[in-house]
């Protein structure tokens, strides 16, 4: 159960952030730019958490975002020539969030002590 809430959380935030932008590109919404904190602050968040998984969940919270915009590209007509440039910035814009839930982890393990 515990791998699904990064993943719902990621969906819902990604699909709102391409629904506001709908006919645009997600990259071109303000959405996008007002997801994209709220993103990198779950990713710390979930690192947090005693079953917490740094990798894992930041990659399920930033993954719905592909899968936006294919829908997106599909319901637009436009083509998948940039898909590979867009999985690249997918990616650059996910470290933030990995590297505050891996300071995160490293944090409350070492403060909680070893177990």
């Amino acid at each position: 159960m515990r791998p699904l809430l990064p993943l719902l959380l990621g969906t819902l935030l990604w699909s709102w952030a391409g629904w506001s932008a709908f006919p645009r590109e997600i990259w071109d919404a303000p959405a996008f730019w007002q997801a994209w904190p709220v993103a990198t602050g779950f990713a710390a968040a979930f690192g947090v958490t005693r079953a917490s998984h740094p990798l894992r969940d930041t990659v399920l919270l930033f993954a719905p975002i592909i899968g936006v915009l294919l829908v997106s590209t599909l319901l637009t007509g436009g083509g998948a020539s940039l898909l590979p440039f867009g999985l690249i910035l997918i990616g650059a814009l996910a470290l933030p969030g990995l590297a505050l839930a891996w300071a995160a982890n490293r944090l409350t393990t070492r403060r909680r002590g070893p177990t």
